[in-house]
């Protein structure tokens, strides 16, 4: 069976065109003259705060008699503050005495302000650290505005 030449002359011109964008891409001028696609933009915007991360520890040097006379109090506002939503989620840390609450709250500052309330943070018996949280930027890219 006889070879058609006819289809050489149609893949002379595609595969010059292979050859010319490879050896572009390949070139240390390659990536400059492509064209880059930008991020998304909302990448640059600061991750919203959405919750606070409260990590609750007992101050040494108190007895546990003068923690159990607050304990009434500490547990009646603490309630008060996950009925009224705002603690979302609590536990207690099983390594060491003290708790952890997770806020709703949209900054450090607002945390910080419903804590000082609690009769345990006024007698200085619990201290908090505290983390700012917010959504998982990334999982934009999931999204069809994540993908422009």
């Amino acid at each position: 069976m006889k070879k058609s030449s006819r289809t050489l002359p149609s893949l002379t011109p595609t595969l010059a065109a292979l050859g010319l964008a490879l050896g572009v891409a390949l070139s240390p001028a390659g990536p400059a003259l492509a064209q880059q696609t930008p991020p998304p933009t909302s990448l640059a915007a600061p991750v919203p705060t959405t919750h606070v991360l409260a990590i609750g520890t007992l101050v040494e040097g108190h007895t546990p008699q003068s923690i159990r006379a607050i304990m009434p109090d500490e547990v009646r506002d603490t309630v008060g503050l996950y009925l009224s939503g705002r603690i979302e989620q609590w536990w207690v840390q099983k390594e060491k005495q003290g708790v952890i609450f997770l806020l709703n709250a949209t900054s450090a500052d607002d945390a910080r302000a419903l804590l000082a309330d609690l009769p345990l943070v006024k007698g200085g018996i619990l201290r908090f650290d505290l983390m700012p949280l917010g959504p998982l930027k990334p999982l934009q890219y999931l999204t069809d505005a994540g993908a422009r």
